[in-house]
């Protein structure tokens, strides 16, 4: 949406919960996380929130009602009021990945997505994240996707480096290696 607005107010939110809440940061970013989660699966309700149509009043009181339905904290309730007063509810994804970057630098995290063609056991995944921890010297967040194309292996993700331990990726490097020795 907005880059700018996305980033200034992700950082700002971030700067804020550090100085009202650092002991419950984690707590306000996994509210974040949950919450994104849901106006992602509510597509029509960031569309209805940035209508100029509805009312500033009627986005409030559709916002009061989400956090005492919910299990939103107060500082998190502000923040959807003020998105929806200032017509910037649209942004809240780009906020959050803003926010969850700032948390991760001060939280010395490093995120990762490991994708495998099963689930992975809870013995390779702390074995990913003991060698993962030392490569990058930060604590380790791992996000799972199961992709049965891979036919076997991991491939892990971190920032823009990729470790691809897959059999397919196997299986392409050998076609190469066997199309360039036929050609």
């Amino acid at each position: 949406m907005n880059d700018k607005a996305e980033k200034v107010y992700g950082e700002a939110f971030f700067e804020l919960c550090m100085e009202e809440c650092p002991d419950k940061a984690s707590d306000v970013f996994e509210e974040l996380s949950a919450l994104d989660g849901v106006f992602a699966d509510s597509p029509e309700f960031v569309k209805l929130m940035g209508t100029p149509t509805v009312s500033a009043e009627e986005k409030a009181e559709l916002i009061k009602e989400i956090i005492s339905g919910g299990n939103v904290s107060e500082l998190c309730g502000n923040l959807l009021c003020v998105l929806a007063e200032r017509g910037r509810f649209g942004c809240f994804a780009g906020i959050v990945k803003n926010f969850r970057a700032r948390y991760n630098e001060h939280f010395k995290i490093a995120e990762i997505t490991v994708t495998s063609n099963t689930p992975l056991s809870d013995t390779l995944k702390e074995r990913i994240i003991s060698k993962m921890s030392e490569v990058t010297g930060k604590k380790i967040s791992v996000r799972e996707k199961v992709d049965p194309s891979i036919i076997g292996g991991i491939v892990i993700d971190y920032g823009s480096t990729r470790y691809d331990g897959s059999v397919k990726a196997r299986l392409n490097a050998l076609r190469q290696e066997l199309g360039s020795v036929i050609t």
